[in-house]
């Protein structure tokens, strides 16, 4: 299984590791998100996005094997750096995505709406949703994506109850679970005490860590599964936000080529 970028930012320290990159919808559009996503066996016929501009974007980290270099990433927050002289740039500061970690509680606060999927999910409230909504056609009976996430709720704040959410459904049924399980994947069903084999920190005690990603902690790679009927179109959402609060970035990464049908079960 291909692993999402964030997911290698653990190789050697001795190697000196460029910083992840980011385009955003300011310079790219969301059938290009699509695009990047797209494997074999099955066509993308739409797509759309909900939230502002610089939460859903195109990475590329080079310091990555070629496979794992690429994809699409949607955050609660800003994936870019804030521009000091620009008016459009006053509800952030720093991305939630590009390293090293600076800060144990990057924030951007848009205001902006949840998503009823997610609030539901969580049971509290959802803020600064992301959502990226796909309309597909697969070629065979089985479809597959690859994704993983990260967050600034990891630096001791699940413990507390901020939890922010996501999720990937297909068709209606969410797919995003924690592995060989029917939980939700998220902040608070995957860390340091909840499924950590699927954990890797990026901060010590309150200190944060060298890993060159802003985000406190990030999952190992996960994949959603779900039967789909073939030559039918198939809807996919992707969404990530906030909850409780509009505080604290979480960003969900998609592996490019990772959307795919396979006609038997991996």
């Amino acid at each position: 299984m291909a692993a999402v970028a964030a997911i290698l930012l653990t190789a050697s320290p001795a190697l000196a590791a460029p910083s992840v990159s980011v385009s955003t919808l300011r310079e790219v559009s969301a059938a290009q998100l699509a695009d990047s996503l797209a494997g074999r066996g099955l066509r993308v016929q739409d797509a759309t996005f909900a939230g502002v501009d610089v939460q859903a974007g195109l990475y590329k980290a080079p310091m990555l094997e070629k496979r794992n270099s690429s994809g699409v990433a949607l955050s609660t927050g800003s994936l870019i750096n804030a521009d000091p002289q620009s008016d459009a740039d006053v509800d952030f500061t720093r991305s939630s995505l590009i390293g090293p970690n600076t800060s144990l509680t990057t924030t951007g606060d848009f205001g902006g709406a949840g998503d009823a999927d997610l609030t539901a999910q969580a049971g509290v409230s959802s803020y600064d949703a992301a959502v990226l909504t796909l309309t597909v056609k697969p070629k065979h009976k089985h479809l597959y994506l690859e994704y993983g996430f990260g967050s600034e709720e990891y630096a001791n704040w699940t413990a507390q109850g901020y939890n922010d959410a996501l999720g990937i459904w297909v068709n209606g049924q969410l797919c995003s679970t924690v592995p060989r399980t029917s939980e939700p994947a998220g902040v608070s069903t995957i860390n340091p005490t909840a499924n950590p084999e699927h954990y890797v920190p990026n901060f010590t005690d309150r200190t944060p860590g060298t890993l060159p990603t802003e985000m406190n902690g990030f999952t190992k790679p996960l994949q959603c599964h779900a039967r789909v009927t073939p030559g039918t179109p198939v809807t996919v959402k992707i969404a990530v936000a906030d909850t409780l609060d509009g505080q604290l970035d979480t960003t969900l990464l998609l592996a490019a080529k990772s959307l795919y049908s396979s006609p038997s079960r991996r």
